[in-house]
């Protein structure tokens, strides 16, 4: 078993779904279940066998370690639901569960595949190989699983690859290739001479493919709306000249035996060929013609390939159209959507698809697209909130934070508000209403090449603002700190969001996490203290944004008048913040009654979901959904409002009215309500934050 740092914990921590496996089960004439005998054990195996259809496999915690590896390693796996991987019991037993897992893996593969991760063992390689060729949602899993365990991935892959047949061989192979091209070559060639030096060659051989001539047997016939004639045509780099006819044709087939996360090797020598903005011009194109044509799942290669060669408008348009889908019953197209954001990989693009796992209409897309973030932050060894800061994108500012917009005798400097709303200046520092259409006297090619950055400037300021305030203001109500070099590179130093820096009380805390000095950021990027004086932030602190409960009342007076000197205005309320104290009788209580029984319109509850951070909860009996959660710190437990009538999914004004019933702690994603902690366990700005939510549906 190897762990990574925290990940057996959280794994012990997974919640159980389904109550226990033996709720049903007869116990007469067996005694004690916990210290059995062979043939009681068997005996009992039988009985849960024979009732064991539609269960939740992470249910099988509940059994004593004997009882639930046999049951493990002996029920069909058809028998279990999809969906809920057995985190817990696998943590709780370790390398014993090994057998059941090869068990479970033969019948549930993609399933499977999301708890392989701690197991090193040659016997799991060719599933992982077989997940790594086969099963798109797989893949993520299969990767990480090779690239933790190389040395045992080859050890179980090279008799595959130089000494089996047809798909086996084909993906053991392409596994060996993919840990190749990951710097794992000479471990492979190591590994394999232990076969001796024909094994060596022979694995040598099979890491010499050529990439472009893995082609398939059959190539696929071209469906009737692949009409390239009338598709924008791409151009060569640095020339007008667009591809023949007869390439592009080939691109299509390049396309369409590719699939998104492992694309045919002759698209990257399109894309080094070719002009990058017609290749994108080109593939909304023929992304346009599918959708036109239904959108046939079967052709869906005409959706990935703008994962392929889509570039920042792409991203944009489809990111709206991403956020629609789920509303018109094309969920399915959304998730993959999603997928296709991540592929094309650009920061707009992760901009775009961090944005719909914070905020969106649709749960089960925005899981989705929490999903697809904490995937992209693991690739790149960092939490979802680590990668959020690195996904804000610059817009093209300087370094002060401002953009100039030259029509040649005249020019125009960009701004932003506390709402990160663009604004322009005139040559004279007059704000104006709007950036001005250019006059005869201006040179016609520089004003509109201005106007077009000054248009793609609103749309990306828009699609940020919002997403970039709530999280700078979940980070305050969640206490969340930055080591100092962080803070300056991704916070001060950013041309965005150094807008946002100007505008706050930040803190800076000691290792005991005890504030030492509050700061805020000055125009020409030093920082001042409560008293205007330059103020120096320490190597050895942590910086956060300071909650109204931190500051004394005298500190935090003095602030409100440096900012009313300034005039500074601020993005959301931090010195005006009102602040709520829990009561002796609520401490050691587990429903919080503050706002039971209130009638309130549905669209204040959404707005929670919508401003505060909230989520839906999941939709239960006729597609009602009966409550909304917020996360605490740590991610373990969650805060969940209930309501009634609740939510019709689709039909969110169905009930134009909830009546709202109590606020519990419970542990995340668990559907027992009102069994967790008491609310004396939270902090006094969690609790107060809690309270200013629900104060909100007033």
């Amino acid at each position: 078993m190897v762990w990574a740092e925290g990940e057996k914990e959280s794994w012990q921590r997974a919640p159980i779904r389904g109550g226990s496996l033996l709720s049903w089960v007869r116990m007469s004439a067996l005694g004690d279940w916990q210290e059995l005998d062979d043939v009681a054990l068997r005996r009992l195996t039988e009985l849960v066998l024979a009732d064991l259809q539609n269960v939740w496999p992470s249910a099988l915690a509940t059994l004593s370690a004997r009882l639930a590896l046999a049951v493990w390693e002996t029920a069909p796996p058809g028998a279990w639901w999809g969906g809920d991987p057995p985190r817990r019991f696998l943590a709780m037993q370790g390398l014993s569960a090994l057998p059941g897992l090869l068990h479970y893996s033969a019948g549930r593969l993609s399933e499977a595949m999301q708890v392989f991760l701690p197991f090193r063992s040659p016997r799991l390689a060719p599933f992982a190989a077989e997940a790594l060729a086969r099963l798109k949602a797989a893949r993520p899993e299969a990767r990480r699983w090779l690239l933790r365990h190389a040395e045992s991935a080859a050890a179980g892959l090279i008799p595959d690859a130089v000494g089996a047949t047809g798909k086996r061989r084909e993906a053991a192979g392409g596994a060996l290739r993919f840990l190749a091209a990951n710097g794992r070559e000479e471990l492979i060639l190591e590994v394999a001479g232990r076969w001796g030096a024909e094994a060596r060659e022979a694995v040598r051989a099979v890491l010499a493919v050529d990439p472009l001539g893995l082609v398939p047997s059959r190539l696929p016939r071209m469906p009737s709306f692949w009409q390239p004639a009338g598709f924008a045509r791409p151009l060569l780099r640095g020339r007008a000249a667009a591809l023949p006819l007869c390439v592009v044709e080939a691109l299509g087939t390049m396309l369409a035996i590719s699939p998104l996360d492992e694309p045919y090797a002759g698209l990257d020598q399109v894309r080094e060929a070719c002009d990058p903005a017609s290749l994108a011009a080109f593939a909304w194109d023929l992304f346009s013609a599918w959708l036109a044509a239904g959108a046939p799942s079967k052709e869906a290669w005409a959706f990935d390939a703008l994962g392929h060669l889509g570039d920042d408008a792409c991203a944009r348009r489809l990111a709206t159209l991403v956020r629609q889908w789920p509303g018109e019953a094309a969920h399915a197209r959304a998730v993959a959507g999603l997928d296709v954001l991540r592929a094309i990989g650009s920061d707009v693009a992760l901009m775009h698809l961090h944005g719909i796992s914070q905020k969106v209409k649709f749960k089960g897309l925005q899981d989705k697209a929490q999903e697809k973030i904490a995937e992209v932050a693991a690739q790149r060894g960092l939490t979802p909130d680590d990668l959020a800061d690195r996904l804000v994108p610059d817009l093209g500012l300087g370094a002060d934070g401002t953009l100039l917009l030259d029509f040649g005798p005249r020019r125009f400097r960009v701004g932003f508000d506390e709402s990160l709303k663009p604004f322009v200046r005139d040559g004279e520092g007059k704000r104006l209403p709007d950036l001005p259409k250019p006059g005869k006297a201006d040179d016609a090619e520089k004003a509109g090449a201005a106007q077009e950055t000054w248009k793609t400037l609103k749309k990306d300021a828009k699609a940020l603002a919002a997403q970039q305030i709530l999280r700078l203001e979940l980070a305050l109500c969640s206490r969340r700190r930055w080591e100092p070099d962080v803070f300056r590179t991704f916070l001060v130093e950013h041309p965005l969001l150094q807008h946002l820096v100007r505008r706050l009380v930040w803190g800076a805390w000691d290792a005991a996490d005890t504030r030492v000095a509050t700061f805020r950021m000055t125009e020409d990027g030093t920082f001042a203290d409560a008293a205007d004086e330059a103020w120096e932030l320490p190597a050895q602190c942590r910086v956060g944004i300071v909650h109204r409960l931190d500051l004394p009342e005298d500190l935090a007076a003095r602030w409100g008048e440096v900012f009313a000197d300034y005039q500074i205005l601020q993005p959301f309320e931090q010195l005006g913040r009102e602040t709520y104290a829990i009561t002796e009788e609520e401490k050691g209580a587990r429903e919080l009654r503050r706002v039971a029984g209130l009638t309130v319109p549905t669209g204040k509850v959404l707005g929670l979901v919508d401003r505060r951070g909230w989520r839906r909860g999941p939709a239960l009996d006729a597609g009602l959904i009966g409550w909304i959660a917020k996360s605490l710190p740590g991610g373990e437990h969650e805060i969940c409002l209930s309501f009634e009538p609740g939510i019709v999914v689709g039909l969110v004004m169905e009930f134009p009215e909830q009546t709202l019933g109590t606020v519990t702690i419970d542990r995340a994603g668990s559907w027992e309500k009102g069994k967790g902690r008491t609310f004396g366990t939270l902090d006094a700005v969690t609790f107060s934050e809690l309270v200013r939510d629900l104060e909100a549906l007033r």
